[in-house]
């Protein structure tokens, strides 16, 4: 089980991109927003280590009957009545959605008043099918749809600026290289963390790197 549970660390570490540890991280930290019924819409695929809290409800919806979502679930037409949950998770979501102001519209009508919207979008990612994957939008985009739509943005976040997105990047240069170079480039790996953590130095922040990002996690209010 330790071994197990090591081997499954050092895949986590070395295998999943800088910008999903962020988001990892991020809804960790904020899990206090999830409480009563929370709709997770696109939630069927698994990914990351985010542990969903104890809520009254937690429902999973998707898209993709093979994934055995608990809804089956469109975010551009939903099924359910006015004001039916409490928090709606749409994470790593509206990049593949064809119309997503649509989307956002239809979460703002089954929100409950008061109820929180959690979304993360990339920017600077690669275009990645499932199976679609239609558009990125800054972070002015998302606040101008939202605040159109009725949504107050409670937090707007940058996961990650440049050092972030250029470990991304040699991270995924370093996964098509041949077997023997590959290997030996995991051992750079810690030095790609460490470089990470500068974009919250002032380095970034008074310059134009502040202007990179992988994406952003957002909480709006209804």
């Amino acid at each position: 089980m330790i071994i197990k549970k090591i081997l499954e660390n050092i895949q986590y570490y070395i295998g999943t991109s800088y910008r999903r540890k962020l988001l990892d991280k991020i809804l960790n930290e904020n899990n206090c927003y999830f409480s009563g019924v929370v709709l997770d819409i696109g939630g069927g695929r698994k990914r990351g280590k985010f542990i969903p809290p104890k809520t009254e409800k937690w429902i999973f919806a998707d898209i993709t009957p093979a994934l055995n979502p608990d809804v089956i679930c469109n975010v551009e037409k939903m099924q359910f009545s006015n004001e039916s949950f409490d928090v709606i998770k749409a994470t790593e979501l509206f990049e593949h959605v064809k119309n997503p102001a649509d989307g956002l519209y239809e979460c703002y009508r089954v929100l409950k008043n008061n109820g929180y919207l959690i979304i993360s979008a990339p920017f600077l990612h690669p275009i990645h099918g499932d199976p679609y994957d239609f558009q990125r939008w800054t972070n002015t985009k998302w606040k101008n749809e939202l605040i159109a739509i009725g949504f107050e943005i409670e937090k707007l976040v940058f996961m990650g600026r440049f050092f972030t997105v250029l470990s991304d990047m040699l991270q995924v240069l370093n996964k098509n290289m041949p077997a023997p170079m590959r290997y030996f480039f995991y051992l750079l790996y810690p030095l790609l963390s460490l470089s990470a953590k500068l974009d919250t130095s002032k380095l970034v922040l008074r310059n134009g790197l502040k202007n990179y990002t992988t994406g952003f996690f957002i909480i709006a209010k209804k």
